[in-house]
């Protein structure tokens, strides 16, 4: 006789046993993980207020999790990182309701993972069987779409078998080419770009700036407010959006103590910047950074330099910096390709949204070919 899967959907991460969750998530990342999700939860950073309404499905066999989903009704589509507000101008201009949508993602982080968890198995049936449901979901909603944001590359094919679009995009990483020190990536770029990084770290010397890693026991409290007050100043001077609350960055140590490192300035024994990062899959990650005061090349001190500098001597494979930034190139950052999936339940609006989307993809995958070829930092052949 054969096992029925059975699907469960829960507004709570509480509801769901935690081990059972990372068992799934065993080749995701830290951002798909129960306790990053908890913290966001349990710090009342997916309220109305932000617009993020959890929903975490859970496929069921012999009463045993075999695979998880986190999901968020949205009523916007801010902190996605995947820009749709063309889409939903067409449904407006249509007198049609584009919000609310589903979307799988991990919320305000621009990173690349896992987004259908799957215990102990790889099959395409089982992500199928997810995609079928989250469908079958979003109808009974009366959802307009369903977006699954920044998945793998290899997960591309199982989406196109299930009609979605494929979007791309483009950040710039860090790849450590297995450099055994700063200098030695230094040697890899060009002469220009080599000198230029050299005088703006030079720089950053001379103006009395300690740079340093803070890692475990070297993060306390007080470190986590002013994180928490850096914040608020970059979003202020960006326009942008205080998602996170302050109960998310008083418990960074608490829920993500082992995948956590902070890069710290200090002027005169005093913090003046602090630059927020994760280590995951090999991977440092960079998210948030802000400074109580403006000098000359601490940005790209705090959030590019050091963070190559961390990734090289835990040998780790990339940085990952954030989403877009041209102005990375120039220090050592080369642009990737980004993916996500999109299914419309429109059938004409896909159909259009799809004609437009491979003029996007082009044009995405042509700027990644010329940059790499025309403005790369890299020594020819290094």
């Amino acid at each position: 006789m054969k096992i029925k899967h059975k699907l469960k959907v829960s507004n709570k991460i509480n509801s769901i046993q935690k081990s059972e969750w990372d068992q799934c998530n065993y080749e995701g990342n830290l951002f798909t993980s129960y306790n990053f999700l908890k913290l966001l939860e349990d710090s009342k950073s997916l309220e109305e207020r932000t617009g993020w309404h959890p929903y975490y499905f859970c496929l069921y066999k012999e009463n045993k999790i075999e695979a998880c989903v986190a999901a968020y009704k949205k009523f916007n589509s801010q902190g996605e990182f995947v820009f749709d507000h063309a889409w939903a101008n067409v449904y407006q201009k249509l007198n049609l309701n584009y919000y609310p949508k589903l979307v799988i993602a991990s919320p305000f982080t621009p990173i690349t993972g896992e987004r259908l968890l799957i215990k102990n198995n790889k099959s395409d049936l089982i992500k199928s069987m997810l995609i079928k449901n989250l469908k079958k979901f979003c109808v009974e909603q009366n959802l307009s779409s369903l977006h699954i944001n920044f998945i793998k590359k290899n997960q591309i094919k199982v989406f196109l078998d299930n009609n979605f679009i494929i979007r791309y995009g483009e950040q710039f990483h860090f790849i450590n080419n297995n450099y055994l020190s700063f200098d030695h990536f230094l040697q890899s770029l060009s002469y220009k770009k080599r000198k230029a990084i050299i005088k703006e770290r030079k720089a950053i010397d001379k103006m009395g700036i300690e740079v340093k890693v803070l890692k475990g026991n070297d993060i306390n409290s007080l470190v986590l407010e002013d994180l928490y007050k850096l914040y608020l100043t970059t979003i202020e001077k960006k326009w942008s959006y205080d998602y996170l609350t302050k109960d998310f960055f008083l418990n960074l140590k608490k829920y993500l103590k082992e995948n956590l490192i902070i890069i710290a300035a200090y002027h005169e024994k005093k913090i003046i910047a602090l630059a927020l990062n994760f280590i995951s899959n090999n991977i440092l990650y960079g998210r948030y950074w802000g400074t109580y005061k403006d000098f000359p090349f601490l940005h790209f001190e705090l959030c590019y330099y050091k963070a190559i500098e961390i990734a090289i001597k835990l040998k780790l494979n990339k940085v990952e910096a954030g989403a877009q930034g041209p102005h990375k190139i120039k220090r050592g950052y080369i642009p990737t390709a980004t993916y996500s999936a999109h299914f419309i339940f429109n059938e004409e609006l896909q159909n259009i949204f799809n004609k437009y989307n491979e003029i996007e993809k082009s044009n995405i995958i042509n700027d990644i070919e010329l940059i790499k070829k025309e403005y790369s930092p890299y020594k020819i052949n290094s």
